[in-house]
């Protein structure tokens, strides 16, 4: 199976987590949505240049869900494009798991297309239970496989407690807020469940 990294929402730390991910690890990546101006792609390029980078299953202007973006720019989303027989590689979802791709298609979908565990990803900040639950809720109703969490940002261990025990999901890591990215993915080993998933 493969590694699809997807978070509660928008810039819950997806891309900052992809990169962690494919810095430690041989592997190949595959940002499957990308709309607006920026790249996540480069993202990858520059904390893990050696990673294989897969084209963008869709890649549009606007910077709004995949469905919106299309219709604004009359573009018809094949949904074909978004399954893989490659077996093993990190991809990169957009937004949070009901973020439309497409009619009848929605980012859960595409999880389930590319055959994949979850690593779930948050930014530490209020709310994020609230979310967290949500989400996982919505991946066990599909049966998709979660990993376990990855949180972006301080947290307090209390809260760290509470999710867990709510979730029944383990938190694998805490990655911190800073502006040396490099450190912290070289100092930040890689979960076993992660490593074992992609070997």
């Amino acid at each position: 199976m493969n590694v699809f990294v997807t978070g509660t929402d928008t810039d819950a730390g997806k891309t900052t987590v992809s990169a962690w991910i494919c810095s430690k690890v041989q592997t190949t990546y595959w940002k499957i949505v990308q709309t607006g101006s920026c790249s996540d792609s480069d993202v990858i390029r520059k904390f893990a240049p050696n990673t294989e980078i897969l084209p963008e299953a869709c890649r549009l202007r606007a910077p709004l869900s995949a469905y919106d973006a299309a219709k604004e720019e009359h573009v018809a989303i094949d949904v074909c494009k978004f399954r893989t027989n490659r077996d093993k590689i990190v991809i990169e979802g957009s937004g949070g798991l009901l973020v439309p791709i497409a009619d009848q298609f929605l980012m859960i979908d595409a999880i389930q297309s590319t055959h994949s565990q979850v690593v779930l990803v948050s930014r530490a900040k209020m709310g994020m239970i609230n979310h967290l639950l949500l989400t996982i809720s919505a991946l066990r109703s599909r049966f998709i496989p979660i990993l376990g969490l990855v949180i972006c940002g301080n947290l307090d261990k209390n809260i760290q407690a509470t999710i867990e025990h709510f979730s029944h999901e383990k938190i694998l890591t805490i990655l911190p807020e800073t502006d040396n990215l490099e450190q912290v993915f070289e100092e930040t080993p890689l979960p076993h469940s992660i490593l074992e998933a992609l070997s």
